[in-house]
Order: structure tokens, then sequence, then C-alpha cells
């Protein structure tokens, strides 16, 4: 009988030997089996190779079409072209292992059991790869461009923009290129690409420093120097354009990298008379224009030109839709409907700023309006535009017929007064439209600047103005403003707008026309004619060009404009006394003489019984005589920035109709506070009176009984700061060293009741608050309005939401 053992150990050997042989079989089969190995794998390449050429067909056609390939095929693709390569490079062995060693007498073992293996994983690889090729999906529909929102301002950046743009980034890279120009039509976005390179190359950290100008039609050396001086904190003390030159010249060089941008270049522009470096001059500042003319890179001398070409009308198209509020889902739009807003969108000729004005002038009109639409820029006409430029016309036209009111028109019209690329105060047009009485249903200069601000609004939201660079001003584009005085001078309007360039004289062919409105810029208003007739003028607004200190106007100047009814001068030197002609202007409402020079008699402007609105803004005058008080009707006298140091007794109390008043820094003569507080007395009598600005030295030039019962706006200060007037007012207060008592003891306090911002300075009488030293922490920021009911225990009756500050 065999021991147990023999049963034990039995099985266990057979399982033994089935796991020995299997891998030994395994190796056996490498090299007795490599041939069928290798043809396999021959076979499963070639066949990889198929299904590889299959879908680069598939990859092909996608690309065509502008889809996005998946990224699991472009990975797919790289794996099965090395795979191959791996593959080709084993079967190469196959012709060796068959010749043999020893002249072919005996098989060369190893070489062949090698194969076998390559040739049994390769297969296997393979596979693996035919696996993988059951994929869901070759290429997907690229997402619709649409419209990405930068925080550059808002700019809206389209997707044909970006290859562009990243060329340009490309270029400002290059060490080759130092002066780079980006060229288009009017309006076709180079500032917009601009601005997002700019804040591109901040981000990426190219440069140092990143500067921009606005050159224009007609380039001004010191104001295209300050604009960078500005950006650089650069302050200019010197008078002559070659000394700033070379002080900005200098503080350009002592920055090792730095982007200097010039935007909207018109012809060749000098770069050593602004103070630019470029090339040899310094490596390091590279310049970027734009231009609507394409030769203008070439009198640079720029190294690499871009064109920015109008977008792609798919984008144009999604670019219409969110403008103007179209639905994607056509279900709930009849189909001729459709069509005429297609038909529409098609004549904005693919350029941004006719798709936005139009697009945003029709947002939802009914059917009909769109009939008129497509109708009406179909048939426009437009002139002085060369090419596709000739539908941008066509489309803000259309956005001005869409305006709505006269009203709205003729603001939007008063806009184009001014020179390119201006900084188009609202103010101005706010008295231009009360002088030519353009406003119904107003009683009141603050109605007028409500409304005018409501306008404003309107148009920047249609895209026709935008935001200025100052406070309360605002700008046209270069296009929509020659639209606008394209369609101003037609002979409904009337407008002559000469203002891009310096006249040295008046046009002699304008002499005796039925102009309605005129804006000039001159050099020298004593070469103005003084024979000229205008019969049927209206709004006259004349510019120096930078106060040319030339003698005054011809005396007779007005006596062919007796219909006139607003005026304004800028920088119109005037020395000692106006022109006698100015008294026969007995229509005039408005009169505007801003930064005029020193004027020493002003008792004409007493014949203009009929002034509303009489401002002095910049211009030197040191007495406002008795006759001004003849002026019943007068509801506005801005005497800012004019040094005023006295008001003759009894003008104030007689101007019956006075509303708003602007004094500013005038009245601080020590010697004549007494005679101040009577001026200021004066106002009490008036029932109309609802606006002020002034900024005392010392509150005891303030009357203590003085009560203004209707007082609705102002901007009040003593301590003499130094302050910026904007004339949409806030109701601010700045109170610094007073005296608790000086407010305590006088009629003063009733006025914090409607006060909104209240800017506290060193308050003397009260000595601690709320734990705090006042003498010790004279700079401490205290936000709490409760310090203001600490300290003035009568300001119960203030408004909620006031804004209080302590110095």
């Amino acid at each position: 009988m065999a021991p147990v053992w023999v049963g034990f150990v039995g099985p266990i050997v057979g399982k033994i030997g089935e796991f020995l042989m299997a891998p030994v079989g395994r190796h056996f089969g490498y090299l007795f089996c490599y041939k069928s190995e290798v043809k396999n794998l021959k076979e499963e390449v070639e066949k990889l190779d198929e299904k590889r050429g299959a879908m680069q067909l598939s990859v092909d056609e996608a690309e065509r079409n502008v889809k996005i390939i998946g990224p699991d095929v472009k990975g797919w693709l790289g794996r099965v072209d090395k795979c191959s390569e791996e593959a080709r490079e084993i079967l190469k062995d196959e012709v060796e292992a068959n010749k043999g060693c020893l002249y072919g007498c005996c098989p060369n073992l190893k070489l062949r059991y090698s194969l076998g293996k390559k040739a049994t994983n390769k297969v296997k690889e393979v596979a693996k790869l035919h696996e993988e090729r059951k994929l869901t999906e070759v290429a997907y529909n690229e997402p619709p461009p649409g419209i990405e929102s930068t925080s550059t301002e808002g700019i809206k950046v389209f997707e044909s923009r970006r290859l562009i743009t990243n060329d340009v980034m490309e270029a400002l890279k290059d060490d080759r290129f130092h002066m780079i120009a980006i060229c288009g039509m009017g309006g076709v976005g180079k500032t917009t690409m601009v601005k997002e390179v700019a804040k591109r190359a901040k981000e990426e950290k190219l440069f140092d420093e990143v500067v921009m100008a606005v050159v224009s039609q007609s380039p001004n050396e010191r104001r295209i120097q300050g604009e960078i001086g500005d950006k650089l904190g650069l302050e200019f003390r010197e008078e002559t354009e070659r000394g700033r030159a070379n002080r900005l010249l200098e503080r350009l060089r002592g920055t090792k990298r730095i982007l200097v941008i010039l935007d909207d270049v018109w012809d060749r522009l000098e770069l050593n008379d602004i103070g630019i470096p470029f090339g040899d001059g310094h490596g390091g500042c590279k310049i970027l224009l734009t231009s609507r003319f394409d030769n203008v890179s070439n009198d640079m001398n720029a190294q690499k030109k871009f064109t920015l070409d109008v977008l792609t009308e798919e984008e144009a198209w999604n670019l219409f839709e969110e403008m103007a509020g179209i639905s994607n889902d056509t279900s709930h739009t009849s189909t001729d409907l459709y069509i005429t807003q297609k038909k529409v969108a098609d004549e904005c000729g693919c350029l941004p700023i006719a798709i936005v004005t139009v697009a945003r002038a029709l947002k939802d009109k009914d059917r009909h309006s769109w009939n008129s639409a497509l109708l009406q820029l179909r048939k426009s006409m437009v002139k002085n535009i060369r090419g596709v430029e000739e539908k941008v016309f066509k489309s803000l036209e259309l956005s001005y017929d869409f305006l709505g009111s006269r009203e709205i028109k003729e603001c939007f019209l008063l806009c184009s007064l001014y020179t390119e690329d201006f900084d188009i105060p609202i103010e101005d047009i706010v008295r231009y439209g009360v002088g030519i009485e353009l406003f119904e249903a107003i009683d009141s200069v603050k109605e007028a600047r409500e409304r005018v601000h409501d306008f404003v609004d309107d148009l920047k939201k249609g895209y026709l103005l935008m935001d200025g660079e100052k406070v309360g001003c605002v700008k046209m584009h270069d296009v929509v403003r020659d639209v606008a005085i394209s369609i101003a001078s037609r002979e409904e309007h009337s407008f002559m707008v000469r203002c891009d360039e310096a006249l040295k004289e008046w046009p002699e062919k304008e002499r005796h026309k039925n102009y309605a409105v005129i804006s000039l810029r001159c050099t020298g208003t004593s070469k103005l004619l003084d024979d000229l007739e205008f019969p049927k003028l209206y709004l006259l607004r004349l510019e120096d060009n930078h106060a040319s200190n030339l003698p005054n106007l011809p005396d007779s100047f007005y006596g062919g404009m007796k219909e006139l009814k607003a005026l304004s001068m800028l920088n119109v030197y005037i020395e000692g006394s106006l022109p006698t002609s100015l008294r026969w202007l007995t229509n005039l409402r408005s009169l505007s003489l801003y930064k005029c020079g020193l004027i020493n008699d002003i008792s004409v402007i007493g014949a203009l019984e009929n002034l509303e609105i009489l401002s002095f803004q910049g211009t030197k005058i040191e007495e406002l005589p008795k006759e001004i008080g003849r002026l019943s009707h007068l509801k506005l006298l801005d005497l800012l920035q004019c040094g005023v140091k006295r008001i003759c007794p009894g003008v104030l109390s007689s101007l019956s109709k006075l509303e708003e008043l602007y004094l500013g820094s005038s009245f601080n003569d020590e010697h004549r506070i007494e005679e101040t507080k009577a001026t200021f007395t004066e106002l009490c009598g008036l029932s109309n009176f609802t606006t002020l600005v002034i900024h005392l030295q010392h509150f005891a030039y303030w009357p203590k009984d003085l009560v203004l019962t209707n007082l609705k706006a102002f901007d009040i200060a003593f301590g003499n700061p130094s302050r910026f007037t904007y004339y949409q007012l806030q109701n601010q207060l700045f109170l610094w060293d007073l005296h608790e008592s000086d407010l305590m003891e006088s009629e003063f306090k009733n006025l914090l009741k409607i006060t909104k911002i209240l800017d506290i300075g060193r308050v003397v009488g009260v000595k601690n608050v709320g734990g705090y030293d006042l003498d010790k922490d004279a700079k401490l920021y205290y936000w709490s309005v409760l310090l203001v009911f600490v300290l003035f225990d009568m300001l119960a009756g203030m408004e909620s939401g006031v804004t209080c500050y302590w110095w």
C-alpha cells in the first residue's frame, strides 16, 4: 500500500508542472513560431494604417469645415504613428533572422526568439489601438465666436481679431521691430485693438511702462506731449515745444522698456519734435501706431504693418443679434421680419460701429420700422467717404434718424462743433440749448441740464457718444463726427464747422451766407472780417488757437449777426473792453467767454436785456459793474476762475430771475469782508435762486444771518481748498479750520439738513469726541455719522444717505 503523502503530493506536482510548462511553451513559441507572429504583425499593422488613414480623412474634412478635433483623436493618431514606426523597426529584423548564421548552415536562434517575442508583444499593442479606435466623435462644432468681454473698459474682442492681436504681440517681442503699424478704415476697431494690446502687454510684463496718446487729423505737439506726460507722471515746466520735447525724451530714455501707442495718425509725425525716441535712439522704446491710411505706415518707416479688416459675416450677425435683441429661436419671429433683419445687418458692411449703432436704434422696433430702416439704408445719400466707408455714413445717419425727438437730434449735432477728440463739456450743450430755445416745457436751467444729461445717456448707449477723459465731458468717434457734420451742413440745418485747422482769416467765400450755426477755429481774431452778414445766424462758437494774444476782435464784428441767440468764445484774447457791436445782439440769450484774457470793461453786456446765461469762466474780471443789474432775465451767472473781487452793490438783488450762481474762489480780499457779506445778503431776496458754488478762505466772509430758503444745490467750502466744480452738484460742504461757534451761532446750520457730502477738517472748540483728542489727531479719519451728530446736535433733520469725511 502506497504512503498517504504520495496521494497528497501527486496533484501538487502536476500543477507545478502545468505552471512551468506554460511559460516554457510560450518561450518555445517565440522561437519556433516567429514567422507566424511576424506575419500576424504585418497584417495587423496594415489594418491599423488603414484605420489611421480613414481617421485622417475624417479629421481633414472636419478641419475644412472649421470644426474642433477631439483631444482623444489627436492622442490616438499620435500613438498609432509611434506604434507603426516601432513595428516597422521590428520587421526589419525578419531578413536577418531568415538568413541564419555560419553562412546559413545554422539558424540564428537568438534573433528568431527576439523577433518572435517583439512581434507578439507589438501585436497586443496594435490590438489595443484597434479597440481604442471605437471613438464616439472625431470632431465637434466650434463654439459660436460671440463676443467676449475683457476688463479693458467694456471693449468687445472678436475671434477674427485674435490672430492679428497675437501677431502684434509677437512683433512687440521681436527685437527687429521698433515701429509697428495697424491700419484700417475709420471705425473698424483699431483703437479697440491697441487698447487690448496695451492690456496684454501689461499683463505679460513685456514693458516697464505703456503709454498712449491720440494724434488726430491736426496733430498738436503740446497736447501729445501732455497726454504721454500725464500717463508717466511727468510735469512740464518748459514753455517751448523744444524744451518740452527734450524733457520727454530724457524721461522715455530713462525707461529700459517702454511701449508708446500713437492712435489715429493721419500723416507723417516728426517724433523728434515731440520727444519720442525710436530705433537706434532707444532700442527699448517701441512705437505702435494706428492710422486709417496705409501710406502712413510707409511714411513713418514702420517695419511691420498689420491691416485690420471688417468683421466676418458670422461675427457681424452675432453682434447684430446681441445689440438688437434678436432671438436665435426664429419660431417666435416671422420669416419675413427675420429676413429683413438679416438684410439690415448686411447693409452695415460688417463694420462694428455701424452694426452697434443701427442695432441699438432698431432694438424692440416693430416690422414697419425694420422695413423703413432697410429702405433708408439702401437710398441714403453719403459723400466724402471712399469704398466701404460709405456704408458707415448710411448706418450712422439711420441711427440719427431713429433718435426720435428734435431736441435730442439737435443736441447730437451740437456735439459736432468741436475739434476731433475734443472733450466736449456737457454743460456747453446745456447753455447752447437754453440760448437757442431748444427745449420745450422747460422752466429752469436745472431742468434743461437734466434733460441734456438724459439725452447724453441715450446717445452713449446708442454709441453715438462716448465718455470723455474729463469729468462731465463726452467725446465723438471721428467717423460719427464726420457723419454729424455731414448731416448738419445740409440746408435744413445750415451748420458751418471749420475746427480741424486754425484759419488765419475768415473764409472769403463764407461771408454772406444764410448759416444758422457757425463753429470756427482761427489764429488771431484781429484778422477776422468786420463786414460779415449772417442774417439767420443764431449760434456762433469762436475759438482762437491757444489764445494768440493778438489784438481784439474788430469793433463792428457782430454788426451783421443781429439774430444771434447763443455766443461762445474760447481762448479769444480780449484786452480792455468788449467790441461795442456786442450791444446790437439784443436777441442774445447765452454768452460764454471762456479763457478770454483780462477784460476791464464789460459794461456793454448790460444792453443784452434778454440774456439768460452769462459765463466768464477763466476770464479775468475784477469787478461786476452796475450795468449787469439790468439783466432782468438772467438765470445763470458763472464767475468760476475769474478772480472777481467785487460785485457792485445792488447788482445781485436786481437779477430777479437768477437761479444759479457760480463764484468759485472769488471774494477772498481781506480788506472787503464786510462788503462781501453785504453782497451775499442780496441773495436772500431772490425767490428763484436755487444753486450756489462758493469757496471762501474764511467763514468770516459768510453773513451769520444769511438764510437761503430755496437753495437746493450747492458746493460750499471754507478753508480755500483747491477744488474742481462739476455742474451736476451733489450738495457738498467742505469745513476746514472753523470754530464750532461759527456754525452754532449762524443760520448756516440749516444747510446741513440737505447736505449729501460733508468734508470736515479741523473744527476748533471740540476737544474730545468718542475718546479721540481732536487737537492731537487732527489728521485722523473718522467715518461715523455719529461723530457729526455729536459735533452738531442740530443735525437731527439731516437726510439719510449723507457721506461724511473727517480729516
